[in-house]
């Protein structure tokens, strides 16, 4: 028995052996051999693929993001801060960067897509819409930077009419200021008025009248002297006493306008009852005493 069992496994054996050295068999272990190393290129090809599709996605994400905060700032009103505009600016600066990584990631893909006939192929509606995706990314982009260079125009143009208005207000209250001012020197000046009590001797060494004794004196209008008379508001002085008992006006004024009284002391005060008509006439009062 034990005889029997080892030359039926001896010749086992040497028919097995008599396989493995035939032709037949190299060839078809040569060419299982060659779909284990396509199967493996294949996977690992694949698993690349998949690995670059992912990060696409994931700096799609990162755009969208970034996108929402700009869409944002594109609809808002007033001008921006200083650390909002340098936001906006990273935020536009890492998109472009972001797009152009995906732009040669994406190309790559196509690339691969192409020279591929295993399950990279099964891939091609992904990379198709990753393409897309890129294209729409780049023009909302686009118009991003369209809006929020308008929204800063906008600024820039309200700021201006801002500052033109500013400048037009500040422009009229000068004038204003200007105006009230030649309005108070001209209402001053209306409201100016002068005088002079003195004896016939003094007032004529003054050079403000000229006669007397046989003639009734003359106020001297040509020459008189601003600087040698007493300078009044009309509208606050409405009684100018001179300090003699007796006195007489020399100047033009309508009589009923004014009175010569006395004060306790008996002398005389020049009251003024109507001081529009008092100094119609002229704006020198001229007063004689004795």
């Amino acid at each position: 028995m034990k005889k029997l069992f080892f030359l039926l496994f001896a010749a086992t054996a040497l028919v097995s052996c008599n396989v493995k050295n035939s032709d037949e068999y190299k060839a078809l272990q040569a060419k299982n051999d060659s779909l284990m190393q396509v199967n493996e290129k294949g996977g690992s090809e694949l698993a690349e693929v998949m690995g670059i599709i992912n990060d696409v996605e994931e700096n799609f994400n990162q755009i969208k993001e970034a996108e929402k905060y700009l869409t944002v700032q594109s609809q808002g009103k007033g001008e921006m801060t200083s650390d909002t505009k340098t936001r906006v600016q990273e935020n536009f600066q890492m998109i472009n960067d972001i797009l152009k990584k995906n732009k040669t990631d994406i190309e790559a893909l196509n690339k691969r897509l192409k020279n591929s006939s295993g399950e990279v192929s099964t891939l091609k509606t992904t990379i198709e819409r990753l393409n897309t995706q890129l294209t729409e990314r780049a023009n909302a982009i686009v118009k991003l930077q369209s809006d929020l260079a308008s929204r800063d125009k906008q600024i820039m143009e309200l700021t201006s009419n801002v500052h033109d208005l500013t400048q037009n207000v500040e422009n009229l209250s000068t004038q204003v200021e200007s105006q009230a001012s030649t309005i108070k020197e001209q209402d001053t000046a209306l409201n100016t008025a002068y005088y002079m009590f003195g004896t016939s001797s003094e007032l004529k060494d003054a050079k403000v009248v000229k006669g007397g004794f046989l003639s009734s004196p003359k106020v001297m209008k040509e020459s008189i002297d601003k600087s040698i008379f007493i300078k009044i508001d009309i509208r606050n002085v409405k009684a100018i006493p001179v300090y003699a008992k007796k006195a007489k006006v020399l100047s033009e004024h309508p009589s009923a306008s004014y009175k010569l009284d006395k004060d306790a002391n008996g002398q005389v005060v020049l009251n003024i009852s109507d001081y529009q008509k008092f100094w119609s006439l002229t704006q020198f009062l001229i007063i004689e005493v004795n």
